[in-house]
């Protein structure tokens, strides 16, 4: 599955990227100086913590996040990856990436396009996907405040994890699950000071056999140059979840973070 979603990938991205060729070609062409704009800008996140004495537990974070703004056109990916031990045993192992593109046809509205994949050792789920497409709206563009709401129809995949009978050592396969969903989605983002910024997202994948719910909360405070440091609250809640899972998921990380 991972790999039907490359060649939408590469598409996005060289997208853009030849379109700025194109603009350069014609502004040399016709005597023009050419202007290098910066359209490429984005993070990298490190986050370590380790507890020794009683009890031993590592816990290590990374996220890495492109974004290009040409307009009327935005491309952004993301991926993450999160692990801990606690007495040499693993206790979290998850992965997830996103890549979306969008396309402003007025001022205040955008069309978007978005694919994403899971996957988390602890989940019950081996992997999720999902891309959905539709419609959205900047409510708020201001210096210091930013607010967008969109909505959109898509489709998800996932793959349970096989079940294993701990009496008879029997297996059974999980099953695939497939289903149309609906998207709901918000994100704020306001610079409250010169050095500090605050971040909420929050989104929903509705479908008649389960929805999942995300809510993403942030701060960042700039340390020096281009390193700040973040905090972020995470809760993902699945509505249907194999046996012996809990429906919310939460995760709280504490990471320097660089912007270039």
């Amino acid at each position: 599955m991972s790999f039907k979603l490359l060649p939408i990938a590469l598409v996005l991205v060289s997208a853009p990227v030849f379109a700025e060729q194109e603009k350069q070609t014609v502004a040399s062409l016709l005597g023009e100086p050419v202007e290098e704009a910066k359209y490429w800008s984005g993070d990298i996140d490190f986050g370590y913590i380790n507890f020794s004495g009683n009890t031993e537990e590592t816990t290590t974070s990374g996220s890495f996040t492109l974004l290009r703004i040409d307009a009327p056109w935005k491309f952004a990916v993301h991926a993450e990856g999160l692990g801990s031990e606690k007495e040499d045993e693993r206790t979290a192992e998850k992965y997830s990436g996103f890549t979306r593109v969008s396309y402003n046809f007025t001022e205040k509205n955008y069309l978007f396009a978005r694919a994403s994949y899971e996957e988390d050792k602890f989940s019950g789920f081996e992997n999720q996907y999902t891309a959905t497409a539709g419609v959205g709206w900047n409510i708020y563009d201001l210096d210091t405040f930013n607010w967008d709401l969109e909505t959109g129809l898509g489709y998800r995949f996932a793959t349970a994890e096989d079940l294993v009978d701990e009496l008879t050592g029997d297996i059974t396969e999980g099953e695939d699950e497939e289903e149309p969903v609906v998207r709901l989605a918000t994100a704020v983002k306001w610079d409250f000071s010169e050095t500090g910024s605050f971040v909420q997202l929050l989104g929903t994948e509705i479908g008649e056999d389960n929805t999942i719910s995300y809510s993403e909360t942030a701060v960042k405070l700039q340390l020096v140059g281009k390193l700040a440091l973040k905090i972020s609250y995470k809760i993902k809640y699945t509505e249907e979840v194999p046996v012996d899972i809990e429906k919310a998921d939460k995760e709280t990380v504490v990471s320097v973070s660089y912007s270039f």
